[in-house]
């Protein structure tokens, strides 16, 4: 019998550039996890939490009528604790866990978590809610419904979310949360009492029709070569491009790698960008004071050629295109690891340690639901450089 596992390929060997630096897998193909994504904090014991779009209870046949996913514990040992376990998660499922910041009040130290209302591909065209967590409990809250509007895109329907951030202090965007829905091309602004609106809408209409691929705020790390965006809303997009397209009209399955940025104010989008390029851009991360030649270094992640998003359980092998880049000091882009398995591969450091998980095929939006994630660690060794 051919299984998922015999028709792709495993054995990431990826290249590293700078030498003293080594590569190792830390939970591997095949065991529990599906969809595994990272968050924004690591607790004080050095444990990181792992969000899982996959999994259920019963994993050996995919029960349509339940939600799916977890959350996780990676401890510093490598082992894997159940925070939020499968069947813990209501009917949907969970993506991309951010902690709340000081700023956002009472759930302040809370993290909101994206999530669909109904488990699967029709859940993810579905509108979709924030759940809130408290880090410790075995389970989710409700925190906030995102409402319907008057978009020209997806009939208005909140869904297909991409993860966002909290409002830098010391703007007009303090005490909120900003997530982006690709399938009414829409900005969603949830308020600390839970209150949920839209706060700006790229449909074409009173704005540019841009499918947002990605969302930040400028600072002296995203986009250093355009100091006059710091603190400023920016939206990363694919022009003149929906959610619900199909055939030749959806531009492929890489649609949404490149964008074009540009910033948001006043509630308008500037309709010209000020840079194109790899979404990824706006989600870097700098290394650990103690991660050798790279300590301080802006790193950048690539997911490759292929998204994870493919719309059926097709056998296609991903490629082994994706890498890891730094901003060099003449401020250029250089390759630090290349030849990793593409999908979606989120990092993330804990101390000394690079944390790399791969998210590989969808079990949500794909309806692939095989134990293809895994979480990779980079770290810095003097002996051998």
């Amino acid at each position: 019998m051919t299984t998922w596992m015999d028709r792709e390929n495993l054995d990431v060997k990826p290249t590293i550039h700078i030498p003293g630096y080594k590569f190792r897998t830390i939970i591997p193909y095949g065991d529990v996890l599906y969809d595994p994504h990272l968050c924004n904090w690591v607790a004080p014991d050095g444990s990181v939490p792992i969000c899982d779009v996959g999994g259920q209870p019963r994993n050996s046949v995919f029960d349509p009528h339940h939600g799916h996913g977890a959350i996780w514990w990676l401890r510093p040992d490598d082992s894997l604790e159940p925070a939020v376990p499968w069947g813990h998660v209501h009917l949907g499922m969970p993506m991309f866990p951010r902690r709340a910041p000081v700023s956002f009040g009472h759930w302040a130290g809370h993290f909101l978590i994206l999530a669909q209302l109904h488990p699967g591909r029709p859940g993810a065209h579905w509108d979709h809610v924030i759940h809130k967590w408290d880090g410790w409990s075995d389970q989710f809250e409700i925190f906030a419904i995102l409402p319907r509007n008057n978009s020209a895109q997806g009939e208005g329907i909140p869904s297909a979310l991409i993860p966002g951030e909290f409002g830098p202090e010391g703007t007009e965007y303090e005490g909120s949360y900003f997530c982006t829905a690709l399938r009414n091309n829409t900005i969603y602004r949830i308020h600390g009492n839970g209150r949920a609106d839209s706060h700006v809408i790229l449909d074409g209409a009173d704005n540019p029709s841009l499918l947002p691929r990605a969302f930040c705020f400028g600072s002296d790390d995203i986009f250093p070569d355009y100091p006059e965006v710091r603190g400023k809303m920016i939206v990363g997009g694919v022009p003149n491009t929906n959610f619900t397209a199909t055939g030749d009209d959806n531009k492929g399955r890489v649609v949404g790698q490149e964008v074009a940025f540009h910033v948001i104010e006043n509630g308008r989008c500037a309709p010209e960008p000020f840079h194109v390029g790899n979404r990824m851009l706006a989600f870097p991360t700098r290394g650990s004071a103690d991660f050798g030649p790279l300590s301080n270094t802006l790193l950048y992640t690539d997911h490759g050629s292929i998204m994870q998003s493919q719309s059926i359980r097709d056998f296609v092998a991903y490629p082994h295109d994706a890498q890891i880049l730094y901003r060099s000091e003449d401020g250029s882009l250089q390759p630090f690891i290349t030849g990793l398995r593409g999908g979606r591969n989120d990092f993330q450091f804990a101390g000394n340690r690079l944390l790399i998980t791969n998210w590989g095929k969808s079990y949500s939006t794909g309806e692939f639901h095989e134990a293809d994630g895994a979480i990779w660690e980079v770290t810095y060794d003097p002996a051998a450089a």
